[in-house]
């Protein structure tokens, strides 16, 4: 089986928000995403991190265009829950690479990561499912990141809205 991508989709203009120490309860996650769903932000490529002492870290990207209004909300969250503290930053592409194979292709994985490496591309956020690898990295390697996937997949990418 080939270890290939069918389909390179990005988009750029992304802000990574990380909420460190939260309760590990999935009722602060909760109150977190929601309050950003009903002030209209959208909310893309979550992790969370496995408990630790009971906390955990969530991580999250939203569009450039939605941080004013996403700080807006977290401030407010924040009155009511000191431990939401973000760190955020902005100005972050996200590539999505597809194939429908993935799930029965060992190395696909291995193979992204590698030429990333050897890019020198460092990735800030990884997500995902069983035909897709989503990652987020610093806008200025969006060029750089896609020639490189490009050549060795030889797919053309597909910018999409965030």
């Amino acid at each position: 089986m080939s270890q290939g991508i069918t389909k390179i989709a990005y988009a750029a203009d992304v802000t990574l928000i990380t909420l460190s120490s939260l309760p590990s309860d999935s009722r602060t996650v909760a109150s977190v995403l929601t309050a950003l769903s009903d002030n209209g932000v959208n909310v893309d490529m979550i992790s969370q991190t496995a408990p630790q002492g009971g906390s955990i870290r969530l991580s999250f990207t939203i569009s450039d265009a939605s941080l004013a209004v996403a700080l807006s909300v977290l401030a407010k969250l924040r009155q009511e829950n000191p431990a939401i503290s973000p760190e955020i930053l902005p100005g972050n592409c996200k590539l999505a690479f597809y194939d429908e194979n993935m799930v029965q292709t060992p190395g696909v994985a291995a193979k992204l990561f590698t030429l990333l490496s050897q890019a020198d591309i460092q990735v800030m956020l990884i997500t995902t499912s069983e035909v897709d690898i989503s990652i987020l990295v610093n806008g200025h390697n969006l060029s750089d990141a896609l020639t490189l996937m490009c050549e060795n997949y030889n797919v053309e990418p597909v910018e999409t809205c965030f």
